[in-house]
């Protein structure tokens, strides 16, 4: 029986955060070769999601969309929003085609009921289809409706955490521009120590230093990514915080060898 895998491509590996609406090609096309080559190596079931980077992170931002509806003009924003990380979606989807996956999109915002920002429905069916008939969903970072805000901004984690509990999958693999967890923000602070496990006793203690991201982002930084993972622990999911930069990280951490820091029971 295949094992499940999830993996997400981080917004601050896949776009330049710095630069609006700027995809890195070439990075996403290698690790779409890296996904390819480990799950036909591992024989793997694979959900691949990725965050949004600069694409909808700055009309987010600039319409304050993850406030909910807050204004008219919020309408307009959730509008520009969803329309920037499809644009994306795209990008990475057409990259996995390419690579010699059967990638499909899957849209959050066209299947996600959320309350005060967390998932009450998301219809799981299809994707549970697509997996066993050889496809590769990619859902992503969206907006979705929100029965109580008007609006909400679903951050991958909190997509995939909602998965989790319902597709059971054996690893998740976070791959973004830092090699996994470290005591600060080792792009601004050289001095910060890399983590090499967070675990549930341990992780009162790092908590503090689990500082928001690098860049624009609206969707909680690393404290919330750690959050997430921990939560899915005592389901037996265990997880890996990679530099998806390096090539051949992504590959190995899906093939279940160490890097990065590992999130475990």
């Amino acid at each position: 029986m295949s094992e499940l895998v999830f993996v997400k491509l981080g917004g601050s590996l896949i776009t330049d955060k710095t630069k609006p609406f700027t995809a890195r090609i070439q990075v996403i096309n290698r690790l779409a070769r890296e996904i390819h080559e480990a799950k036909e190596e591992g024989k793997l079931k694979v959900l691949v999601g990725h965050g949004g980077g600069s694409f909808p992170h700055v009309p987010a931002r600039k319409y304050e969309v993850h406030k909910g509806v807050v204004s008219p003009e919020t309408y307009k924003g959730v509008a520009e929003v969803q329309d920037a990380a499809s644009r994306l979606n795209r990008i990475v989807v057409e990259s996995l085609i390419e690579a010699g996956e059967n990638a499909v999109s899957v849209q959050p915002s066209a299947c996600t009921l959320a309350r005060n920002g967390k998932i009450v429905h998301f219809d799981v069916k299809p994707l549970k289809r697509m997996l066993s008939e050889n496809l590769l969903p990619v859902p992503y970072g969206d907006v979705v409706v929100d029965l109580e805000r008007g609006c909400s901004i679903l951050s991958t984690e909190i997509i995939f955490d909602y998965l989790a509990r319902r597709l059971k999958p054996k690893r998740i693999i976070l791959a973004g521009v830092t090699d996994g967890v470290f005591t600060s923000d080792p792009q601004l602070n050289p001095k910060a120590e890399k983590i090499p496990e967070v675990t549930p006793k341990n992780f009162e203690e790092i908590k503090s230093s689990l500082k928001g991201s690098y860049g624009i982002d609206v969707t909680g930084g690393m404290l919330h990514k750690v959050e997430t993972l921990i939560g899915l622990v005592e389901r037996g999911i265990t997880s890996n915080i990679i530099s998806g930069l390096e090539e051949g990280n992504l590959k190995n951490a899906m093939l279940g060898r160490k890097s990065g820091t590992i999130i475990h029971r």
